[in-house]
């Protein structure tokens, strides 16, 4: 079972554009994101950042690595699923949560509320037959 996720923060590194086995791009980034709380004087103050672990693949990942750097302000709307693992060295389960965005579901763009942008249309990629 997944559940939908939407956020905006910022990048926590600049992202890094891999490849899946099948040679589709893919980037894992983190991305921060910042709450103001007030405290008890009635001033507003930075609360912890919370990290989001985030996978985007397809024509996504290009679009951000090729747009985006550590510390820009993004937005995310994807599906949140749990990774699991075997540790190298004990071979305990380990696990985390990952935001997934691809091109079936989700989206990922510039928050553009302390930025601006100019918008280039992508080309498409070809529809299989």
């Amino acid at each position: 079972m997944s559940t939908t996720v939407t956020f905006a923060g910022n990048l926590a590194e600049a992202p890094e554009l891999l490849y899946t086995r099948e040679n589709k791009p893919f980037l894992s980034c983190r991305v921060l994101v910042n709450r103001r709380v007030q405290n008890d004087e009635g001033e507003w103050v930075n609360d912890e950042p919370t990290a989001h672990n985030v996978k985007i693949f397809g024509s996504a990942a290009t679009h951000v690595h090729d747009s985006c750097s550590s510390g820009d302000p993004i937005f995310v709307h994807g599906l949140e699923r749990t990774e699991s693992w075997p540790d190298k060295e004990t071979g305990e389960k380990r696990t985390k949560d990952v935001v997934v965005v691809d091109n079936r579901f989700g989206e990922v763009g510039v928050s553009l509320k302390y930025v601006s942008a100019r918008i280039e249309r992508a080309a498409r990629p070809a529809q299989a037959s």
